[in-house]
């Protein structure tokens, strides 16, 4: 009956009936990958901010902000951005509205590096996989926690580089006995060899391409947690991209200190970084400048008629646009950090139309200040404590928020943040006005502690244990030599005539006996 009815209708309505069914096909094919990504987000706790000025400087990078007005749209927006993992959220004035959408990438190599502060009338959506920590009940009647890996960040290193991977800053509530490294992708000629330290690795044989390598870490209770490190060893394109362009600023007008390969100079050099849309030539610091340009030189990549950096390509067009690309106005691609480097690379320039928007955003998160005059203590009093991969260890002092107390803790020497102090009267000093109210992060992260950093203090505490031992073993040694020395009787010193000599000793008891005693 359908197929007559079918059969009757005119042609042109035949196809605009297969082209409406077309097209809410696509669009609910469209809507399965969206609504799959919104629940990989986690709604954050309410009435907080980004300290933008801290998180960027920190290595967080500030990704737009979408002409949005719902929740779910800018959520969405975060999803279409390959590296957004925070979407934050100015209210509206009714529920589900939003004034404002701001979004952010809150990685730094695989570190967190984001914080917030308390301000009313914005709201969150973060990445579930990234903030887990951060959103994770704590359970104070559950004796023994599974732990957690720590592989360290990403690293970014030229060809036959050694690299050194270590799980030190992996967690757990009593004793991690196992720490396991596995190679997971890359070429075979890697070769990894344990060291003195039972979670380190190192990394020799690396030719270019992309590593991930995974570290599994065990407790003594049987419980177990992996996490996995990239190794980018640079291609001579990659080297391009990474050491040979040139500095890029970026269309903000903030004030970051960053560090490039000048390749002139073939030297790392300090430069002041805007805040938005960097090229890969930004590095955090110095050895992390080095590590990836070290000896890196023009003439390496020779390039005909060329005596400088080289440039990215053009736009390319009757393609799809990767996650790595910039789209076009007119539906063509460029490589992403070429957006807002103030040449027009698009050819309808569309790749700098946006960004005098992206610096106002940007300085408006600036400046837009916390709810409670505390200062820098918000800020820093609610960090997570981190002991840092390095194996020195010093005694700080952090604060848990939670508990309105000071808690001492191993520092391991480097990459630590705020939340360590010299002494507990230096943390309550700061930081005692500061509550849970304060914190964005659950109470988990503020409980759990780097057992390593214990094991080493207890060594420690062992070490010069044994040293004090020593060192009173040695004096009552000779303490005892010394009162055995008394105890022998005077020995006498008879001339070649047969008078008496007397010794010094001797001779100075006379002077004391007479002098003191009555005759």
């Amino acid at each position: 009956m359908m197929m007559k009815k079918l059969m009757m209708m005119p042609p042109y309505r035949i196809s605009l009936l297969v082209l409406t069914i077309s097209l809410l096909q696509t669009l609910l094919l469209a809507q399965i990958p969206s609504e799959q990504c919104l629940n990989k987000f986690t709604k954050g706790k309410d009435d907080f901010i980004l300290d933008t000025d801290e998180s960027v400087n920190d290595g967080a990078q500030f990704l737009g902000s979408p002409q949005v007005t719902g929740v779910k749209e800018c959520v969405a927006a975060c999803c279409k951005e390959s590296n957004c993992n925070l979407a934050l959220m100015e209210n509206g004035a009714q529920e589900g509205t939003i004034k404002s959408c701001f979004l952010f990438n809150c990685l730094y190599k695989q570190k967190k590096v984001c914080r917030f502060v308390r301000k009313k009338g914005f709201s969150n959506f973060v990445l579930s996989s990234v903030f887990g920590s951060y959103l994770e009940e704590y359970d104070p009647d559950k004796k023994d926690h599974p732990p957690r890996a720590i592989a360290g960040q990403d690293r970014v290193v030229q060809p036959h580089d050694v690299v050194m991977l270590n799980g030190i800053e992996s967690k757990d509530d009593h004793e991690i006995v196992q720490y396991q490294w596995v190679q997971m992708s890359g070429s075979p000629t890697a070769v990894m060899e344990k060291t003195t330290f039972k979670d380190e690795v190192r990394v020799s044989g690396l030719s270019p391409g992309v590593y991930k390598f995974r570290l599994t870490v065990t407790d003594n209770a049987g419980q177990s947690d992996s996490a996995e490190v990239t190794v980018l060893v640079l291609t001579p394109e990659q080297s391009h991209h990474h050491c040979l362009v040139p500095k890029k600023v970026g269309p903000c007008r903030g004030s970051f200190p960053r560090w490039h390969y000048n390749a002139l100079s073939e030297q790392c050099e300090k430069f002041t970084f805007g805040g938005c849309s960097p090229n890969r030539n930004n590095y955090l610091s110095e050895q992390e400048c080095i590590e990836a340009c070290d000896q890196v030189s023009v003439k390496t990549f020779p390039s005909p008629g060329r005596h400088g950096p080289i440039e990215l390509p053009k736009e390319e067009c009757g393609m799809s646009c990767g996650p790595e690309k910039f789209t076009c106005a007119n539906g063509c691609c460029i490589d992403k950090v070429l957006e807002c480097d103030q040449m027009k690379q698009c050819s309808d320039g569309s790749d700098e139309d946006q960004c005098a928007n992206m610096d106002s955003n940007f300085h408006r998160l600036l400046d837009i200040d916390e709810d409670e005059d505390k200062g820098m203590a918000a800020s820093h009093c609610t960090q997570p404590p981190v002991t840092g991969p390095c194996r020195d260890s010093s005694t700080k002092w952090y604060y848990n928020p939670y508990d309105q107390k000071c808690i001492r803790f191993n520092y391991g020497g480097c990459q630590g943040n705020d939340n360590q102090f010299n002494s507990e009267q230096d943390c309550m000093k700061l930081c005692s006005k500061v509550t849970e109210k304060d914190a964005f992060a659950k109470r988990a992260v503020f409980e759990k502690q780097t057992q390593d950093s214990q094991s080493v203090a207890i060594a420690i505490a062992v070490a010069l244990g044994l040293a004090i031992l020593i060192l009173l073993a040695v004096i009552g040694y000779w303490i005892l030599k010394e009162k055995k020395k008394k105890q022998q009787p005077r020995r006498q010193h008879i001339s070649a005539n047969g008078a008496h000599l007397l010794t010094i000793e001797d001779t100075e008891k006379l002077v004391y006996n007479s002098t003191t005693k009555p005759i």
